[in-house]
C-alpha cells in the first residue's frame, strides 16, 4: 500500500511538473530550450513508468524494492538533469556548444546561429519566487529522490515484503 501511494504521488508530481511546463509554455511564452525538453522527456518518462507499475503492481512477482528502485533511479536523472541546467544558469559552469549565448564571431558565425537552438540554455525565461524552473525542478525532483530512498532503506519495506511472502 505505501509503495503504491509512492507510485500515485511520483506520477501526479510529475504529471503536474509537465502540465505546468506547457502551461507556460504556451500561454505565457517561456518558451523550452534544448536542457528543458531534456527535463520534459524524464517527467514523460517517469510518468509512463508510474502508470505501467501502478497498473502491475499487485499481479507481478518483480520484488516491490526493485519497482521503486527504478522510480528512484528516474527522479534522480530527473534532479540532476535540473541541476545541471540552474548550474549553467547561474553560470556555475558552461553547458554544451549548442545550448549557449556564447557566441564566437568567425567566419563561420551564420552557419553555426542557423544550426544553433533559438533558446539558450544559460537565459532564465520564467523564475517562480526567484528560483528558474529549472532550479525547481532539481529540487522537487531531489526531494521525491529523497522519499523513494528512505522508503527504500526503511524496515517498514523489508516487514511489508516479508509479510507478502
Amino acid at each position: 500500500m505505501l509503495i503504491n501511494n509512492i507510485i500515485k504521488i511520483s506520477l501526479v508530481i510529475s504529471s503536474l511538473m509537465l502540465i505546468s511546463a506547457f502551461y507556460l509554455e504556451y500561454f505565457h511564452g517561456a518558451l523550452p530550450c534544448d536542457l528543458c525538453i531534456t527535463q520534459r522527456w524524464l517527467h514523460g518518462a517517469i510518468i509512463v513508468y508510474s502508470l505501467i507499475i501502478s497498473f502491475i503492481l499487485n499481479i507481478t512477482s518483480i520484488s516491490k524494492k526493485l519497482l521503486l528502485l527504478g522510480v528512484g533511479i528516474l527522479w534522480l536523472s530527473s534532479s540532476t538533469a535540473g541541476f545541471y541546467h540552474f548550474g549553467i544558469e547561474m553560470s556555475f559552469w558552461t553547458g554544451p556548444d549548442g545550448c549557449s549565448s556564447n557566441i564566437v564571431f568567425s567566419k563561420n558565425t551564420l552557419a553555426y546561429l542557423m544550426n544553433k537552438s533559438p533558446i539558450m540554455c544559460d537565459e532564465i525565461m520564467f523564475e517562480i519566487f526567484g528560483l528558474s524552473l529549472a532550479g525547481w525542478n532539481a529540487l522537487a525532483s531531489f526531494f521525491i529522490f529523497l522519499l523513494t530512498s528512505i522508503l527504500l532503506l526503511s524496515k517498514r519495506l523489508i516487514k511489508y515484503e516479508q509479510k507478502i511472502k
